[in-house]
């Protein structure tokens, strides 16, 4: 049984597995609903391998594996895709990620509430798993772990960045020479070539990042929800390395959420914000908190006419009128 914790007086489990698996970049399209207190869309995550697994790799693939193993055997006993055509809320050093909405009207009581195909599965998931949940040596499939609580998760996919136009460029690179012809290795070698950009090419970085989160699904992703974490597998994958590095994940929040706040300000009017700290995103989005896990972020939201997005971010959101009573903020 998972421990009960009170976020007021607890410090909070991290569950994200970074040392295997370390998001490098999230991109969130959001729609905010004031009437059922609900934000629901997609977050697509960019991974790099974590540093836990680089370093065994250099062992060879069965010297890694066997690394791998152990060391899950040992730590197990320790306690709405919408089209986006820019995206200028974004931020290039994130710990933190500061977001509120103020109502500048009446607010909003349209029903906007999306009807996914729900595969939420609810059990309890143990503070004491981390990346195995099979004892079989070798055998066993790779879960990526992240911080998650107070959210329905919708759906889980693989994201196919191989399909962007234009990403060839990405696979051209002396460092891809060794690649297999397999379709699933080349997109994450994909994903590394875009994560690992030097930083005088952001811009591009940017523009690959919005249209990889628009690619096509390529495959639903196995996944387990828990109080204090999401657990997601692909059926076969046994590493890190072989785990796909781009994801799109559906979910929503709950009303109760304890990374949120909806609330009045003091005219009275509806607004809804997040503290955005270095820890407690996780009834926001899936992410990781422990301190390692810095990332770049973008984010899209749409929220009723009247309402006003603020975002913390090196660039300015611009409101964009998608039709009548409903804004845009890029």
């Amino acid at each position: 049984m998972e421990a009960q914790l009170d976020p007021m007086k607890d410090d909070l489990p991290l569950m994200a597995n970074t040392s295997y698996m370390l998001v490098k970049h999230y991109i969130l399209d959001l729609d905010v609903d004031f009437q059922s207190k609900v934000i629901e869309g997609i977050i697509v995550l960019f991974f790099e391998t974590g540093s836990r697994y680089r370093k065994t790799s250099s062992t060879g693939k069965e010297g890694c594996q066997s690394q791998f193993d152990e060391t899950c055997k040992i730590r197990a006993s320790e306690p709405c895709h919408v089209p986006v055509t820019k995206v200028s809320a974004c931020s290039s050093k994130t710990e933190y990620n500061d977001f509120a909405i103020c109502g500048k009207g009446e607010e909003d009581t349209s029903d906007k509430n999306g009807n996914h195909s729900n595969k939420e599965q609810a059990s309890g998931i143990s503070s004491s798993k981390d990346c195995c949940d099979i004892e079989n040596h070798g055998k066993k499939d790779f879960l990526l772990v992240l911080d998650c609580c107070d959210l329905s998760v919708l759906k889980v996919e693989e994201v196919d960045v191989a399909a962007v136009s234009g990403i060839e460029k990405f696979t051209r690179s002396a460092k891809l020479t060794d690649v297999s012809e397999e379709l699933e290795n080349l997109r994450n070698q994909i994903v590394h070539e875009l994560v690992t950009l030097p930083a005088d090419r952001w811009k591009e970085q940017l523009y690959y990042f919005t249209c990889c989160s628009q690619a096509p699904s390529c495959g639903e992703l196995l996944f387990t929800t828990g109080t204090w974490s999401l657990e997601i597998r692909k059926s076969g994958i046994k590493t890190p390395t072989d785990f796909p590095h781009a994801i799109r994940i559906w979910y929503k929040t709950k009303p109760e959420g304890r990374s949120i706040t909806w609330t009045t300000d003091q005219s009275g009017r509806p607004c809804v914000y997040t503290m955005g700290s270095p820890i407690n995103n996780r009834a926001l989005f899936p992410c990781q908190e422990p301190p390692v896990a810095l990332s770049t972020w973008q984010a899209s939201v749409r929220t009723a006419a009247g309402f006003v997005v603020l975002m913390s971010g090196e660039n300015s959101a611009e409101p964009v009128q998608l039709r009548e009573g409903e804004t845009y903020f890029l």
